[in-house]
């Protein structure tokens, strides 16, 4: 009976949820935001002119055999088509054979990061996230209208800029160029800077949830650099960025993604009173007394037996 429980638990870990999406919940690790790029088939280069104008990012966990996703999905499909954003795809890979999609690093960031295990499961710029897939209010477009809309309280002067040269024995070449003002009300956060490897879309007719062309797939993902926002900052760099094997076509793409993280609370330490006594000693503590007398028995010896 105890072998049954613990595999029922396991499954419903892991089962899609058809739940109502409910309450959207507000995540504490700091913001995931402003996307740009574009597809390595070519050398191309992207722009934003300002941080605090920017599209979210709509980070979307899947599976090919997650039957809701496919509501889901095409909320999104519709979000991106009325306001614009970035759709990035993560499909579930630990525990299931049946996606070829996912991996287990990027699941193990989803878990560590967001706390989820089940798909559908959509997370807005990294500041909130929503599960399942029965809207709360008359739609899954109106709720992710919502929650899209929501501004980040980023400064108006800063800029973007990313290059990417055209893929070449699998790997391509990525340039940036980041320009942050002083912003009081981010000082101290960590801003980053990290390289989205995505596949626009892939085939998999096998998959039981029946959309054939899953897009926007997230095949890796590379910090490329950081710095602690406290005044006025240009992030500058270059590096040389491998790319996966497409699962088929030509299709791979590069995107710039901006991160902020909330600095670190300070560990703290618990202030023990010291005794009275050991405030007033004015001699050397026992062990001290013990090397000076051994010491000075060992110069006595010294002495006697020249």
């Amino acid at each position: 009976m105890r072998r049954v429980a613990l595999l029922l638990a396991a499954l419903l870990v892991l089962l899609p949820l058809n739940v109502q999406a409910g309450t959207p919940v507000a995540v504490d690790d700091g913001a995931v935001f402003g996307s740009h790029g574009g597809a390595v088939s070519s050398a191309n280069s992207s722009t934003l002119a300002s941080l605090s104008d920017l599209n979210p990012v709509l980070e979307d966990y899947t599976a090919t055999w997650c039957t809701n996703c496919v509501d889901v999905e095409h909320a999104l499909e519709d979000l991106v088509a009325e306001r614009g954003g970035q759709i990035f795809a993560f499909h579930r890979s630990i525990g299931e054979t049946e996606d070829p999609f996912g991996t287990e690093t990027l699941d193990q960031r989803w878990e560590e990061r967001y706390d989820r295990r089940a798909p559908p499961t959509v997370v807005f710029n990294g500041t909130t996230y929503v599960i399942g897939s029965v809207p709360a209010g008359d739609s899954l477009l109106d709720d992710y209208r919502a929650l899209a809309n929501q501004s980040l309280g980023l400064p108006a002067m800063s800029s973007s800029h990313f290059t990417w040269t055209a893929a070449q024995g699998g790997s391509t070449t990525v340039t940036w160029d980041v320009n942050l003002p002083l912003s009081e009300a981010w000082a101290g956060h960590t801003f980053g800077l990290e390289v989205w490897v995505v596949e626009t879309t892939a085939n998999y007719p096998q998959g039981s949830n029946g959309q054939g062309d899953y897009p926007h797939i997230v095949r890796s993902i590379t910090a490329v650099d950081q710095v602690v926002w406290n005044e006025v900052t240009v992030l500058q760099g270059s590096t040389a960025l491998a790319l996966p094997t497409a699962f088929d076509g030509d299709d791979l793409e590069v995107h710039l993604v901006h991160t902020l993280s909330p600095p670190e609370e300070p560990d703290e330490v618990e202030d023990v009173p010291l005794p009275a006594e050991s405030k007033e000693r004015t001699i050397p503590a026992p062990g001290a007394g013990l090397a000076l007398f051994a010491f000075a028995a060992a110069a006595r010896r010294r002495a006697l037996n020249p």
